[in-house]
């Protein structure tokens, strides 16, 4: 058995000065080798904290308070081990000792008492500890004592508060939950016991001794990246390597931009930004930053990054000096919005970094929505007015009424005209939005958005053939080599129905999100969640597609989720083992949260995000994995999400106040102000 128990000491509180514009580095934990006092025999070192363990007891120093916490009947002759070493060692030059000290991100006392070793990491704004604890061993023995505190006591919500003076010293209510043999997770409540005697405890419900337990979900990176003014993270990715990238709006002048454009031209401005979580000092977490726009105005559509660690944008722009290399398909704004697109390359400085950009669209108004990579092309849809939208090898070569959607294959690696590979218009009578776009590995493209047209062509046998009225979603296939057209069906119920995001499977299924207010919105048997969450309201929803099968057969998955008021998925995502990941935002005071939830209720009505992972294979009774509202005492909304190989969930969107909880940045600028949020987590 494996007990893995995380309690966070939450001491941002008692830094001094204003809060860092990044989190502080990994904790460096080091041997005395005579460079301090003894009985310590490990230290690490944080912000505004140090922290000493020697044989008996751990010391945690902020200040001119120290809180001692030992462990009852502990074996104070278990050894201690480091792990995780980094290449920068510590250089001492004092009166008591000279030298250089190794520097470990993790450090393990094995067998505290039988069959349990404690384990400590964490950042500079934190420090945690597992409990692990093998099969047959009992974690009741574990009972923690702590001294120096003023006061120790349990919080409403069950977190282990200890007073010092104005301050608290949080550790978070432990959440415990198992995996069956199935690979799904079983909940098992635990919390916080009190003695007489002031000595705590860790409570657990029933449990199966011979599989492994889970505790709390951990928070791996969590920062602010902030401006002077109003900044919103639109789109997040993650590489092999450990990078993150970001891209988004930002109407604040002094980023810390040193790539190709490293100043705001105008009252909004798009930016990218590449970052490294695990830097070892503070400067150096962010690799790569830089500002795209003009003198007007920018909005982004989307990102994405390929395997060579290129950054693709897309939006829409009312200025007419974005900055355009010469192979640019259309280096001039044609109209009063037009798309535009650039291809960035972190590992070159200047405009040298700038691979490809151009301008897209007529003299009308044109806005680039979304776009996608495959193959070295980049693929975009949106929605335009322009009877001079720019058309290759067109299916559609004229716009048929209102706002149509389009959507282009732009080679990068070619110069001029040439670039634009193919462009289509494509829509009915109404108005039509291209909201999402994906390609499949034979290299059909995907467009889904919203329809007004009652006229949108069908493909012989759709899963929805009629228009349902309100606004409807819809899906279409796209052979852009050749011109035509596959699979096209309207999606959704009577009421509004909205698609945001495509993600195609292994299988070449196709998943959509997006919200729906329709209460006879198509769903199937197996739903996580059957019924609108109640009359009136909007739900996000995950559905999948087998576009290769006629008529109802096509509809594979189809769920709600969402509470009694409003929610919007704005992404979507698909890890390895078939669980969807989605992120958007909720009016819902009852938003469905799994008990392992970052926050599993809301901190104020209003405008609050959430994160939620949904396994269709699971029984629908399981098939919500995850499930957390982002929330805070302002405003929040999750525009962007990933996950990667290990389960590790990467989010971004804005907040205007404190969405991270104690002992993480604070929220830097005036409650009201939005900012870019990165949050990365693994449940």
């Amino acid at each position: 058995m494996r007990l893995a128990s995380i309690f966070l000491f939450g001491v941002s509180a008692f830094a001094a000065g204003s809060a860092p514009k990044m989190p502080q580095a990994p904790v460096h934990f080091e041997p005395n080798q005579g460079q301090m006092a003894r009985p310590v025999l490990w230290q690490a070192r944080g912000l505004g904290y140090s922290i000493g363990f020697t044989r008996d007891a751990t010391l945690l120093q902020m200040g001119s308070r120290t809180v001692t916490m030992r462990l009852r009947g502990q074996n104070n002759a278990a050894p201690f081990e480091a792990a995780v070493p980094f290449a920068a060692p510590t250089n001492y030059l004092t009166s008591a000792y000279r030298g250089t000290v190794p520097n470990y991100g993790r450090l393990r006392r094995r067998q505290v008492y039988p069959g349990i070793d404690v384990v400590y990491y964490g950042t500079g704004n934190q420090v945690e500890y597992d409990f692990e604890i093998a099969a047959g061993a009992d974690p009741s023995r574990i009972r923690m004592s702590f001294t120096g505190a003023d006061q120790l006591s349990l919080s409403p919500a069950g977190d282990l508060v200890l007073k010092l003076g104005d301050q608290n010293l949080t550790q978070h209510v432990p959440v415990v939950y198992q995996r069956n043999s199935s690979g799904e997770r079983k909940v098992v409540p635990a919390s916080y016991r009190i003695a007489s005697n002031h000595d705590v405890t860790v409570a657990l419900s029933h449990f199966d001794s011979t599989t492994p337990l889970v505790i709390d979900p951990t928070i791996s990176f969590a920062a602010y990246p902030f401006g002077s003014g109003a900044d919103s993270g639109i789109s997040i990715a993650s590489d092999a390597k450990g990078f993150v990238y970001l891209a988004g709006n930002t109407s604040s002048p002094d980023y810390p931009a040193t790539g190709a454009v490293t100043a705001n031209k105008g009252g909004q401005d798009v930016f990218v930004m590449k970052i490294n979580p695990a830097a070892t000092s503070g400067d150096q977490v962010i690799v790569y930053c830089s500002y795209y726009g003009g003198a007007a105005q920018e909005n982004l559509g989307g990102m994405t990054i390929d395997s060579n660690g290129l950054i693709y944008i897309a939006g829409s722009t009312t200025s007419t000096d974005l900055l355009m290399p010469a192979t640019a398909f259309k280096g001039t704004n044609a109209g009063t919005t037009d798309g535009f697109l650039a291809v960035f390359a972190p590992a070159f400085s200047g405009t040298d970094g700038i691979l490809y950009a151009t301008y897209l669209g007529g003299t009308g108004i044109d806005e680039i929505l979304a776009l996608t990579v495959f193959g070295g092309k980049i693929y975009v849809t949106g929605d335009t007015i322009s009877n001079d939208f720019p058309v290759v090898n067109a299916f559609r070569p004229a716009r048929a009424a209102l706002r149509d959607l389009f959507v282009s294959e732009i080679d990068p690696t070619l110069t001029g005209t040439a670039s634009l590979v193919a462009s289509t218009y494509f829509g009915g009578s109404g108005s039509d939005y291209g909201r999402a776009i994906a390609v499949d590995a034979p290299g059909h493209v995907f467009v889904a958005g919203q329809t007004y047209s009652a006229d949108y062509a069908m493909s012989p046998a759709p899963l929805l053939g009629a228009y349902a009225g309100g606004g409807d979603g819809f899906l279409t296939e796209f052979f852009l080599t050749s011109a035509s057209g596959g699979y096209s069906s309207y999606f959704g119920g009577s009421g509004i129905d909205d698609i945001r995001k495509i993600v195609i499977d292994p299988a070449g299924r196709v998943a959509l999100t997006g919200y729906t207010s329709s209460a006879d919105f198509p769903v199937t048997q197996n739903a996580e969640q059957p019924l609108l969450g109640g009359t009136g309201a909007f739900n996000a929803f995950l559905t999948i597609l087998d576009t290769k099968a006629a008529g109802p057969a096509a509809l594979i998955y189809s769920t709600y989720y969402g509470g009694s008021v409003a929610e919007a998925a704005n992404d979507l995502k698909l890890d390895a083992s078939g669980k969807y990941y989605l992120g958007g935002y909720s009016l819902s005071p009852d938003l469905p949260v799994s008990q392992n939830a970052l926050n599993p209720v809301s901190a104020k009505t209003g405008l609050n995000g959430f994160i939620a992972v949904i396994n269709p294979a699971a029984p629908p009774v399981n098939a919500l994995t995850y499930a957390s509202y982002v929330t805070g005492p302002g405003s929040q909304v999750v525009n962007g999400l990933d996950v990667d190989a290990g389960g590790t969930i990467y989010a971004t969107g804005y907040a205007t106040s404190d969405v991270f909880p104690a002992g993480y940045q604070s929220h830097p600028s005036g409650d009201g102000n939005a900012d870019m949020f990165i949050l990365v987590f693994k449940p």
